[in-house]
């Protein structure tokens, strides 16, 4: 069975076939102030028609129910939008309304977790930056959620006449030497520190050594300021999505 696995995040959208064997190289695209069905028409005209269509999805409604019937009208399926369970896939969701945990997150979760087989700090590099920790046992313990790399900048420069920064470039230097390295100095360490600082507190406290893994559009800009090991994957999502599809 082709199944069409959706990472339909808040900027992003990012996507590809799992035929149950294996998943194929993922493509992703900004949707963002872009009209939605055309962006699609273009994007999707070469994939081969899929059988179904499983979701993890953080954008707003609107946007939800434009891609649903994009699909609905082209492939004449019903796409399944994931929603967070309480438990499922050896996880354990430390929520009191479930739901309300960001699918997203869970589904990195259910990847990072099952290619561990141990205790993992996830840490999502998107709009927002969210960091999830599971333990050994599969519990977990949290999260944590602050603004990312772009949301950061664009608080900061809304009301200035500072140019756009490019964070492709960003210094690895702790300190800047001119106002936009600065900035961009102080964003990327900010990200950084917190995620070190939690896998730190973690082993401190809780006993808690977990493996660092990385995801999202800006994990490339924060991995090389990390002073400790950690695993990038582009499509933790979409892995987590295959895992969960597969199991259903």
């Amino acid at each position: 069975m082709q199944t069409l696995l959706v990472d339909f995040g808040n900027s992003r959208i990012k996507w590809a076939i799992h035929n149950t064997q294996s998943l194929q190289a993922s493509a992703v695209l900004t949707h963002r102030q872009q009209a939605l069905p055309a962006l699609l028409a273009q994007a999707w005209a070469d994939l081969p028609s899929p059988q179904r269509v499983v979701i993890a999805s953080v954008a707003d409604a609107e946007r939800r129910a434009q891609l649903a019937q994009w699909i609905q009208q082209h492939w004449s399926l019903d796409p399944e939008f994931i929603v967070s369970p309480a438990h499922g896939h050896g996880l354990r969701n430390s929520y009191q309304e479930p739901a309300k945990l960001g699918c997203d997150r869970w589904a990195a979760m259910v990847a990072a977790y099952h290619a561990a087989n141990a205790a993992v700090c996830i840490v999502d590099c998107g709009s927002a930056v969210t960091i999830d920790v599971v333990d050994a046992s599969g519990q977990h313990r949290g999260g944590l959620i602050l603004p990312g790399v772009h949301t950061m900048q664009a608080a900061l420069t809304a009301h200035t006449t500072l140019a756009p920064l490019d964070f492709s470039q960003a210094p690895g230097n702790l300190l800047g030497t001119s106002t936009q390295e600065a900035i961009a100095c102080g964003i990327t360490h900010a990200i950084s520190a917190l995620v070190q600082q939690t896998l730190a507190e973690l082993a401190r406290s809780s006993d808690i050594r977990a493996s660092c893994y990385l995801t999202g559009g800006d994990a490339a800009i924060i991995a090389p300021l990390l002073a400790l090991p950690y695993v990038l994957v582009p499509d933790l999502v979409l892995q987590g999505l295959a895992h969960m599809a597969h199991a259903t």
